[in-house]
């Protein structure tokens, strides 16, 4: 069989607030670790052992803890801002990564074509059944509200180590072609053909 590559992004559209806010997260995660480093430090120089030792011990851990915990969770917060997501497809093989800050490639999901059960359009009849589905795990992989131009929300049901997962998709019609040729029409709602001839 041919060797087929084909990639592309779900950029977010309006990244300028984002980005703005994933700064103010990180600077206030740096903030929370410069504070616990210079609390722990001024108390070690002044630290005397006077009075209830583990009183004076939780004096100076417990702030210090507060700090450092503020500072990981909210650099743990910023990396849900300023997200783009890459889809790849390999001769059958499909790879779901999450980009931060077009930096930091984190792999989401990876999985063959023989693992789709169905593919659609957002909103249609077929989509609110699988998402009223119980046991499933649900990944919206675009970081946008409206799609960009030439590309349109789908959503893709694969069972994957024996986990359903309910994907949210933004990308074109030759992303789905592709797969389309290792799948067969039958992965594909019922009616999206139809729709899709109508639409144009």
């Amino acid at each position: 069989m041919q060797e087929v590559f084909y990639e592309e992004t779900a950029a977010i559209t309006n990244a300028g607030p984002a980005k703005t806010k994933y700064y103010v997260i990180k600077t206030f995660s740096i903030i929370s670790y410069v504070i616990a480093v210079v609390w722990l430090l001024i108390n070690i120089m002044v630290f005397q052992l006077q009075g209830n030792i583990l009183l004076n011990i939780l004096y100076v851990a417990v702030p210090f803890a507060l700090f450092l915990a503020s500072g990981i969770l909210l650099g743990r917060i910023k990396d849900k801002f300023y997200v783009d997501y890459d889809y790849t497809f390999v001769t059958g093989s499909i790879r779901f990564s999450r980009v931060i800050k077009n930096v930091k490639r984190k792999n989401v999901l990876v999985f063959d074509t023989h693992n789709i059960e169905k593919i659609g359009r957002y909103g249609s009849n077929t989509f609110a059944r699988y998402a009223a589905m119980p046991n499933q795990k649900q990944i919206y992989l675009t970081s946008n509200v409206e799609p960009a131009e030439g590309k349109d929300f789908y959503y893709m049901v694969v069972n994957v180590n024996g986990q359903k997962y309910f994907l949210i998709l933004e990308c074109s019609e030759s992303f789905l072609v592709n797969i389309l040729k290792f799948t067969g029409k039958l992965v594909f709602e019922d009616d999206f053909f139809n729709k899709k001839s109508e639409n144009k």
